[in-house]
């Protein structure tokens, strides 16, 4: 066995039994040979690899490039896909607020965006607006101002508000850039950009932009031609006390009148929303030119978008009237440890005082809070409101003289006045503080008023003037869950 082995080995190159190779190191030398061939070959093939992927990433950029530089319209919708997808989106949406305004104790269904429009409108650039009709850029703006409004009424805290505010703020600016075009002159069309871009830049709170669609149409009524249509004057009625043209207010309301607009449908739209201002109550507060608030009209640079959060209230009686002697000496009772001095009130959080161009806006203070408006100024306040109940008709009234030199920011001293029509009849009058905040420039989002006001009972617990008996003299018909909202 051992000649054939060495045999074996000297026809395998083996000279003798003492040379350097041997059957471990031939097996060893065949291991690492093919080791190295699998290594180089992983290697080619990653080059490979790596090689392809380069030039295929190259040539996906070589014909983004060419596509933006020789084809700009083939990464955009054709006008006719775009007026598509608009009309559809913006009858969607007006069909979903239809069906809530219907049943407002319905299912409050999220809105559904329309995802790809959405990315449509929100790529293009200025220049890419240019190759689309006017029609197309209305009705792609409609949906942008529908998509944000409908957003808002969603939202159930000001933090979420908020966070919509500023993530579609974007979206109405790509909406009044849309609505810069040139629609056929006295079309249908033509009205109806004008009037949506008035919209939009109040949703903006950009009284700049109000001002020359405001005085266009101003000019127009008092010109030959073309002639205003009535939506055209009630969009100027409606935008008239937010730029503190009082006059114009007077004038559009009148005019709105005799064409037919009831002021009382305006001020049920007040009641549903009430960040909708009460254009019957500021009309009628414009015809009484009061001194300093609605006589004359105010300076555009005066004109301010802000809010007050209410962080205090004290109340000091001044007088109770009623015709009923029982019922004036019960409000007496309550009131009995107010009348000499003033006295803490319980808030809610986040009741606030806004200041929208010149007006303001706020709920009043009673048990049932009603929205109240009027005019605004840098030295005085007017804010009123009134509501049906089923007994007749209650009104809230809050004067604010600011003086010179007063610190606004922090202390306002006023009067509230409650006064209802219905038996038995109750006036009372009431001195107020009130402590507030000015919110910061980059919280200034107007928030959505919240009706939370507290409704603790009896004397020594109620929540804010008027007192409880007020709310048990004469329910509000309207005063379910449903009613109110």
């Amino acid at each position: 066995a051992r000649g054939r082995s060495w045999r074996i080995l000297r026809w395998g190159g083996m000279s003798s039994p003492g040379s350097s190779w041997s059957i471990r190191n031939l097996v060893t030398s065949a291991v690492a040979a093919v080791g190295t061939l699998a290594t180089f070959k992983l290697v080619l093939d990653y080059r490979r690899y790596k090689d392809a992927s380069q030039k295929r990433k190259v040539r996906m950029e070589e014909k983004k490039r060419r596509r933006a530089e020789v084809e700009p319209s083939a990464r955009l919708p054709t006008d006719q896909d775009l007026l598509s997808a608009s009309f559809n989106a913006v009858k969607g949406l007006e069909k979903q607020q239809q069906q809530q305004h219907q049943d407002m104790s319905a299912t409050y269904h999220p809105v559904k965006e329309d995802r790809q429009l959405i990315g449509w409108l929100r790529s293009m650039e200025k220049s890419d607006l240019d190759e689309y009709k006017p029609k197309t850029r209305l009705l792609s703006a409609r949906y942008l101002q529908l998509l944000y409004q409908s957003k808002c009424a969603q939202a159930r805290s000001p933090e979420s508000y908020k966070a919509t505010v500023d993530g579609h703020r974007a979206d109405l600016e790509k909406a009044w850039k849309l609505l810069q075009c040139s629609p056929e002159e006295g079309s249908e069309e033509e009205v109806a950009v004008r009037l949506l871009a008035l919209k939009v830049a109040k949703l903006l709170k950009d009284h700049q932009r109000m001002l020359p669609l405001f005085n266009n149409i101003l000019a127009r009524m008092k010109g030959p031609s073309p002639p205003v249509v009535i939506q055209e004057a009630l969009a100027a009625f409606m935008a008239a006390p937010y730029l503190g043209r009082w006059e114009s207010t007077r004038e559009l309301g009148q005019f709105c009148i005799a064409n037919g607009v009831k002021l009382d449908d305006l001020h049920k739209m007040s009641q549903e929303n009430p960040e909708i201002p009460d254009l019957k109550t500021l009309f009628d507060i414009a015809q009484r030119k009061l001194p300093g608030l609605s006589e004359n009209d105010v300076p555009p640079e005066k004109i301010r978008w802000t809010e007050y959060l209410i962080k205090g209230l004290r109340i000091k009686t001044r007088s109770v009237e009623c015709d009923d002697e029982k019922k004036k000496q019960e409000v007496q009772e309550n009131f009995e440890a107010e009348i000499d001095s003033f006295r803490e009130i319980n808030v809610p959080s986040e009741t606030k005082i806004v200041r929208s161009g010149g007006i303001s806006q706020m709920l009043s203070f009673s048990m049932d809070p009603i929205p109240m408006v009027g005019p605004a100024s840098d030295s005085k306040m007017l804010v009123r409101g009134f509501v049906d109940t089923a007994g007749g008709r209650r009104h809230e009234e809050i004067q604010i003289d600011i003086k010179e030199g007063d610190n606004r920011e922090e202390v306002w001293s006023g009067r509230y006045s409650c006064r209802q029509e219905f038996q038995p009849r109750v006036k009372i009058e009431v001195d107020l503080e009130i402590r507030l905040e000015e919110r910061k420039q980059q919280q200034q989002q107007q928030q959505p008023f919240v009706r939370n006001v507290s409704r603790s009972t009896g004397p020594k617990a109620r929540g804010a003037p008027p007192p409880p008996v007020l709310g048990s003299i004469e329910q509000d018909d309207r005063g379910d869950e449903k009613g109110r909202k």
